[in-house]
């Protein structure tokens, strides 16, 4: 989710004309970086058979 905030001082960035691909990328961008402060903010714990599973993913890739 986007705050109301954050989408008003990022349309307010805006050129005066975009095409909606612009916005939508945009507002790609906003979610994916309040998503991360979200995420920042909270401490993750896990195992480390968890995380070496995870790594073991990682590296088949």
């Amino acid at each position: 989710m986007i705050r109301n905030h954050d989408l008003k001082q990022g349309l307010s960035n805006m050129p005066e004309y975009f095409t909606i691909d612009e916005l939508v990328g945009r507002l790609l961008v906003l979610e994916k970086r309040q998503r991360d402060n979200i995420q920042g903010n909270q401490l993750v714990k896990i195992s480390v058979q968890e995380l070496d599973m995870e790594m073991e993913k990682w590296f088949k890739m």
